[in-house]
């Protein structure tokens, strides 16, 4: 039997506030650097993927502020979005919207500590780089509790380079790569929709990719429509990069 899960990206659902992060008031490393003009740190902020651990054995809560003033946040369950606007040192934040999946109850308790921090909300930044030159970027919320997000640079920044965004459906089996049969490869085929979200079309056959997928992790029980960011590679092999995005539909697959 076939159960299918439609992950829907873009209803805006406003999730209500809940109990607060933890909260972290020492940084662990020296820092230096640690102030910038608003025209550098909305660089920094805009070029980099913030992590925080809210809980052991959870997803860790990423964030992503993009250069159009808007932001998008990955609890682990349901992703979270607004728009943001930088003035100085302070970030202030719109109402929330969210996608409406059904989770575990810890995922669905971490998210809600999400949109308690960044729903609608005027936090205090401030970036530091520690000795490896690691950016850290320091969350105070309005009643003084501060939280350390980890950053992680944005393929854009490293590539420097836009992606072209594609929908993947994955299929559950692999095939060995060809000229490295030792190795597996996904089997895929490519999905285009048009600007309401309607497929307009898809791959009559599956394709074996010779790239891997940063970021994703493929289920053999799982059958998946995926959206992926594609870069150009301009100076090596292999000729595309791909990063995992985002789960669009998934599909169990049962023996």
């Amino acid at each position: 039997m076939n159960k299918k899960y439609l992950l829907i990206c873009v209803l805006p659902f406003l999730l209500p506030a809940c109990q607060s992060l933890p909260q972290h008031h020492t940084v662990q490393h020296t820092m230096h650097n640690t102030q910038k003009n608003t025209a550098n740190l909305h660089q920094t902020l805009s070029d980099y993927t913030w992590s925080y651990q809210a809980q052991k054995n959870l997803p860790d809560i990423r964030i992503n502020f993009d250069k159009d003033q808007t932001f998008s946040i990955s609890t682990g369950c349901n992703q979270q979005g607004g728009s943001w606007q930088l003035s100085g040192q302070a970030i202030t934040t719109s109402v929330l919207r969210s996608t409406m999946m059904m989770c575990s109850p810890q995922l669905m308790l971490q998210e809600k500590q999400s949109a308690d921090l960044f729903g609608q909300s005027q936090l205090n930044v401030q970036v530091n780089f520690d000795e490896k030159e690691i950016p850290q970027l320091q969350i105070t919320d309005k009643n003084g509790k501060t939280y350390q997000f980890q950053g992680h640079i944005k393929p854009e920044a490293q590539y420097k380079s836009e992606a072209e965004i594609i929908f993947l459906d994955i299929a559950p089996t692999t095939k060995p790569c060809s000229g490295n049969p030792n190795t597996s490869c996904l089997q895929v085929k490519e999905i285009k929709y048009n600007d309401q979200g309607i497929q307009t079309y898809i791959d009559q056959d599956w394709k074996t990719l010779p790239e891997s997928i940063q970021g994703y992790q493929h289920d053999p029980k799982v059958k998946k429509t995926i959206r992926v960011k594609r870069f150009h590679n301009k100076d090596n092999a292999p000729q595309f990069i791909y990063i995992y995005d985002m789960t669009v539909q998934q599909e169990m697959i049962h023996p």
